[in-house]
């Protein structure tokens, strides 16, 4: 049996100038090793943390408040040790994922009339469905079994992206099951939301998102280079949706006069 685990969390609203989804994925039995030593990290910290959440880290808020013993140096140390250790993970079967999308940019383009998926449709083509493809790099066609073989993916509580994802799956099953023919998407077994403070995993992915949106956003400042040094140490496959790459890749509509 081929079994992997993804889990999402993103960064942005749609009110605001920049989104990102991000995602880990690794096997089931790297995510077992994977979620032990995230407790033992966050158990040794000094203050002991139950959780990561980075808006919380770096503004030292909530449970990462001064008066639970938190500043920016020791929060910013946990975060640091998150990423040390997966650094140290092997590098075949641990990757990271995500689109960013300027919506500054996607705003303006389709005010000149370029047709666009929405951001949300971006973000899963190429955050969301690129898992898929990498399982499938990972496994050639011929070993995949959809009988027995299983991606599941876990987003973090409320995401728009989860809803929208689960619905393209559904139908994309469906249709593969009416043709009875071969598709990837029957390796999907799951679609399920999940409470980040409780999930390793979806806090990996909320660093990696906040990281890359910090970085597009914000001049200097703690966490500037997080995505930087990510970038660095962890593969990963990812796509920047700005200015330049919608106009590359879409086109406006033409009005004859």
């Amino acid at each position: 049996m081929l079994s992997l685990r993804a889990y999402f969390d993103s960064s942005g609203k749609p009110t605001d100038n920049y989104m990102t989804l991000a995602a880990f994925a690794a096997s089931e039995e790297m995510w077992t090793e994977f979620e032990l030593e995230w407790q033992r990290i966050l158990n040794g910290h000094t203050p002991k943390a139950s959780y990561v959440h980075m808006r919380e880290l770096a503004h030292q808020q909530r449970a990462f408040s001064a008066e639970l013993g938190w500043n920016e140096e020791n929060a910013f140390g946990l975060s640091n040790k998150c990423l040390m250790y997966m650094s140290q993970l092997d590098k075949k079967r641990f990757r990271m994922f995500y689109c960013s999308v300027d919506l500054q940019a996607w705003r303006k383009l389709k005010s000149e009339t370029y047709q666009l998926p929405t951001p949300t449709e971006l973000c899963n083509t190429f955050c969301s469905e690129f898992i898929l493809m990498w399982y499938m790099h990972q496994h050639p066609t011929d070993v995949i079994d959809p009988r027995t073989d299983s991606v599941r993916y876990f987003f973090d509580n409320g995401e728009a992206f989860k809803s929208a994802f689960e619905k393209k799956w559904k139908e994309e099953t469906r249709k593969a099951e009416r043709s009875k023919s071969w598709s990837l998407w029957r390796v999907v077994k799951e679609v399920s939301g999940v409470d980040m403070r409780k999930v390793p995993g979806v806090q990996a992915a909320d660093i990696l998102a906040w990281a890359v949106n910090r970085d597009a956003t914000i001049d200097g400042g703690k966490g500037k280079f997080l995505r930087h040094i990510m970038h660095q140490v962890i593969p990963a496959s990812y796509v920047v949706w700005d200015e330049a790459n919608f106009r590359k890749h879409h086109k406006p509509l033409l009005y004859l006069r």
